[in-house]
This record gives C-alpha cells, sequence and structure tokens, in this order.
C-alpha cells in the first residue's frame, strides 16, 4: 500500500494546470529531488519557531533563522501543533493512503501557517490542500495565517511585514472532489511506477 503526502496531490494538481510542467519535473518534486529554495528554507525556520513559541512576541528564532515582526501581526497559538493524521483512499479496489501533518488545531478549525514575499489571495483559494486537510481531520474550517517576510541583509534577519487571514469552509461535494482528485494523481503515480520498471 502506498503513502503520499497532501503536498504531493497538490503538486499534481498544479501539474494538471501548468502545461510547461513536465511528468519528470513533477516526479522529481514528489521523490524530494529538488533541493529546498532559500524562501523554502526560511518559511520551514519559521514554521519550527511558531511551533515552539509560547507567547506572542516581537521576535522569533529557530535553525539559525531570526524573524522580526516590524508591524503588529496576530499569531495564533493553538495549543494542539504538528499534528499528523492520514486518510485511506480507495482507488480502483486499491487502498491508497494520504498523509499530512497541521500547522495547529483547534476544534474543528485547521491552522496553516505560510510565508511568502508577496501576499495573492487566490492562489492559496484554488488549491486542495485546504480540502484534503479538512476531509483527513475531519474539520470544518481550514484557516490560513498568511505572513509577508523580505530578508534584512543589514540586520542578518527577515522582516515580518504583513499578515492576512484567509478562511475557507467544508462544502456538501469536498469529500467527492477530494476523491476524484485522489483516484487521479494515484493512477498518474502507478502508472509512473510501472513505466520505471
Amino acid at each position: 500500500m502506498n503513502t503520499y503526502r497532501v503536498s504531493n496531490v497538490e503538486a499534481f494538481r498544479q501539474y494538471e494546470q501548468d502545461e510547461d510542467m513536465g511528468a519528470a519535473d513533477l516526479l522529481a518534486r514528489i521523490r524530494g529531488d529538488v533541493p529546498p529554495s532559500p524562501a523554502m528554507l526560511a518559511g520551514t525556520a519559521f514554521h519550527k519557531a511558531l511551533e515552539h513559541a509560547e507567547h506572542d512576541t516581537e521576535t522569533l528564532e529557530a535553525d539559525g533563522y531570526t524573524f522580526r515582526f516590524v508591524v503588529p501581526c496576530e499569531v495564533a497559538l493553538a495549543p494542539v501543533r504538528e499534528l499528523r493524521m492520514s486518510k485511506t483512499y480507495m482507488v480502483d479496489g486499491e487502498p491508497a493512503i494520504i498523509t499530512g501533518q497541521v500547522d495547529a488545531i483547534e476544534g474543528k478549525r485547521i491552522d496553516d501557517h505560510k510565508t511568502t514575499a508577496r501576499f495573492d489571495a487566490d492562489r492559496y483559494l484554488s488549491g486542495y490542500q485546504w480540502r484534503l486537510y479538512l476531509d483527513i481531520f475531519g474539520a470544518d474550517c481550514f484557516r490560513w495565517n498568511v505572513f509577508e517576510i523580505a530578508l534584512n541583509e543589514d540586520e542578518d534577519c527577515y522582516d515580518v511585514h504583513g499578515s492576512h487571514r484567509l478562511e475557507q469552509y467544508r462544502y456538501p461535494a469536498l469529500t467527492d472532489d477530494c476523491q476524484a482528485l485522489v483516484d487521479r494523481f494515484v493512477r498518474f503515480m502507478r502508472q509512473s511506477e510501472e513505466c520505471a520498471v
């Protein structure tokens, strides 16, 4: 039985919509063969800093990175953080496990922290990450806490210069929509594995 991450399924959805992305590029991303960019490394450190934060602060640190809030930002510090769960989807009579790890969960609401250089709401809302997380965790609300960050070379830190909050909610056909995407993704992966043999 194969196990895949929510990020793998979302990468496949982007591949379906991007004429310039080849199957080899997608498979390299899924296998982890693509090294993380500096922005991705900073985002990972910011997540870790929030995971271990005990209260609102003007400065966060993790993995050698420093993040300084230069404008007031509300930071959601839910009691349950970094929780991983999975769901087994049946695809053509065979099980496939999709797993995801939320940044925070409180009741039926999932919080996801994102860092970006420039805020673009459509980028988050059109994706399937939030749908899959709601389906896997049985939650009803998905909330993004998006932090705009920029490298401040003079201070050797990242300045957090903006924050945005977006929410999406469970809808009646959500599970069916997730199943349809997982079906296409798993069939693609199975076919790719057969071709590699």
